[in-house]
């Protein structure tokens, strides 16, 4: 199968990539071996810079500080769920499992789902699955479909296949609920990602209510939390990701 990244989506990933770190902090640190030669103290500094951010954003005390700012949503209630008509369940990746021999969600997509089954077994509201393929390849969503019914015995009432963004995801998913006269849903996706997804829904004339999965938590304490890790790095870089699109959509607003 031919894998075609879509022109925005790989912009976006790039421009992301040089701004967020790791590479952001390599960057200032060649910028810093560059100038040793012409203005050394500054070359020093950027270099020690570098490395003290590179430190700073791979530990778990860093992901926690920037996530829990975007992490204020309450946790659902049961009884505003069942008040919902829908209950929208936001893609987070996937990828290739050879072990399957076929394309199984993220682990932040497999959390959405997990949580998404909880919530509609214990209010028999119906999911919606909105997801395309941003990266190419397969749809995320026809691969939560499938995860949904072999792991769980759960069948989605709508499938969105074609969002490439979150801003798509609420564009194309009101579409369809509006058609079936649905106006207030639950909305689930990672607890860093509501700040923003949630205004995207709203503007599409829809009332939500959030209900955040896959909160940044850490086992342990004091010393610890200060000892660098990938997954650290990794919550970081999602947390300035979110901090970065927030800027963005922001600043388009302000223009438009």
């Amino acid at each position: 199968m031919r894998v075609t990244t879509a022109p925005g989506v790989l912009f976006n990933q790039v421009f992301g990539a040089l701004l967020l770190p790791p590479l952001n902090c390599l960057l200032l640190a060649g910028l810093g071996f560059w100038l040793l030669r012409r203005k050394k103290r500054v070359g020093v500094a950027l270099i020690v810079l570098s490395i003290l951010l590179l430190y700073a954003f791979s530990t778990p005390r860093m992901a926690i500080a920037l996530n829990a700012a975007l992490e204020n949503k309450a946790v659902a209630r049961l009884a505003d769920v069942r008040q919902s008509g829908a209950i929208v369940v936001l893609g987070g990746g996937k990828k290739p499992a050879p072990e399957y021999g076929e394309n199984v969600p993220s682990g932040d997509t497999a959390a959405r789902l997990r949580y998404a089954v909880h919530l509609h077994k214990a209010s028999a509201v119906p999911l919606l699955l909105t997801g395309g393929a941003p990266l190419g390849g397969e749809a995320e969503a026809w691969v939560m479909q499938r995860m949904l019914w072999r792991d769980y015995g759960v069948k989605p009432y709508w499938v969105e296949s074609e969002s490439v963004n979150t801003e798509a995801n609420a564009r194309l998913s009101a579409a369809m609920l509006k058609n079936a006269g649905v106006k207030r849903i639950t909305l689930v996706t990672q607890a860093w990602h509501l700040r923003r997804a949630v205004p995207l829904f709203e503007a599409q004339g829809l009332e939500v209510v959030p209900a955040p999965t896959g909160f940044t938590r850490y086992d342990g304490g004091g010393m610890v939390w200060y000892l660098p890790s990938g997954r650290a790095m990794q919550e970081t870089h999602q947390a300035l990701r979110e901090w970065v699109g927030m800027f963005y959509h922001g600043i388009r607003n302000s223009f438009s």
